[in-house]
């Protein structure tokens, strides 16, 4: 009986058979494993270092180490290579990458690998669906202990914005702000804040792009900032509950003030104080506005806001 799972997980796999690996694919599905598949370790870790979605990577025993190796060269410094590879992606990029082997020289490298790698023979899970569902459970129980795969869990409808509206990059700002364990250094709480301020404007963007209709680089055109602009518009509009129209201004004056420009000392930004508490307040702020703009996207602007005539500022002559 195949088990049904809830959430489906994204999986990277490195194989150049390629009509083995559309095969697997097309089984994959029934097990709640979405397979994109690479032929050869230069494309597929571009691949993987290019798109956070990969919960997950099956690598081959033997593949190429680039698109233009002769055929029949493939050898085994391949998947030893890969493993180095996603070793180095954890400890210099703090990105864990659960993977297996799943290759027909299971016998020749079973002992090499040993220790470092859960290994699965295509012999088997081609023809034994027991074989093939074993692998899938394997990356899924692998990938539920992940950190990122629990944070995401806690909060499902503010990933689910992220991953349809975000870059990579600012994803794993989101991540990090969210799964981080609270430090009192000033010097983490300032770093995190200024993750904090850059969201808020690429939430800002969205918004403006998807519910606007207008291209956000049209904005501070007239020498002001772009993202000032669109909080003046979300005001004066009244396009935002007033709890959110005042937590868009709020970070962005706050945070541009304490961790983009150094504020002079007659100011009350000076040396502001800022603890876990205030990050943690600030980071509750900007989840806030993740909602609204969803919400904002999938039921219209809200009641009462004006919706004609969005021209943005004339840009100086």
């Amino acid at each position: 009986m195949i088990k049904q799972r809830k959430k489906p997980i994204q999986v990277l796999l490195i194989d150049d058979d390629e009509e083995l690996a559309s095969s697997l694919a097309n089984r994959a599905r029934r097990y709640q494993v979405l397979i994109t598949c690479k032929t050869n370790f230069k494309e597929g870790f571009e691949e993987l270092m290019s798109n956070p979605k990969y919960q997950a990577v099956i690598l081959d025993g033997k593949a190429p180490m680039s698109p233009d190796q002769p055929k029949g060269t493939e050898a085994e410094n391949f998947v030893h290579e890969a493993i180095m590879k996603l070793k180095e992606l954890e400890l210099v990029h703090q990105r864990v990458v659960p993977f297996c082997v799943h290759t027909a020289w299971y016998v020749q490298l079973e002992a090499s690998l040993r220790n470092r790698a859960r290994l699965f023979d295509k012999k088997k899970t081609a023809v034994d669906d027991a074989v093939m569902e074993e692998m899938f459970d394997y990356l899924h129980d692998e990938v539920a202990e992940l950190e990122d795969t629990k944070v995401k869990l806690l909060h499902p409808e503010i990933f689910e914005f992220a991953e349809k509206y975000l870059d990579a990059e600012d994803i794993a700002f989101l991540l990090s702000l969210l799964s981080a364990r609270p430090s009192p250094k000033r010097e983490v709480i300032l770093e995190r804040l200024a993750f904090v301020r850059r969201l808020e404007e690429a939430i800002l963007n969205v918004f403006c792009r998807e519910v606007l209709k207008v291209d956000p680089l049209l904005y501070g055109l007239d020498g002001q900032s772009r993202t000032k602009d669109l909080i003046e518009l979300i005001k004066v509009r009244k396009l935002a509950p007033m709890h959110i129209s005042f937590l868009t201004y709020i970070i962005y004056a706050t945070l541009s003030t304490i961790v983009q420009h150094k504020a002079p000392e007659s100011s009350e930004f000076y040396n502001y104080p800022v603890t876990p508490y205030t990050l943690q307040t600030f980071i509750g702020g900007m989840l806030e506005i993740i909602l609204w703009v969803k919400e904002s996207i999938e039921k219209g602007p809200r009641d009462g806001s004006i919706m004609h005539d969005f021209t943005p500022p004339n840009p100086r002559r």
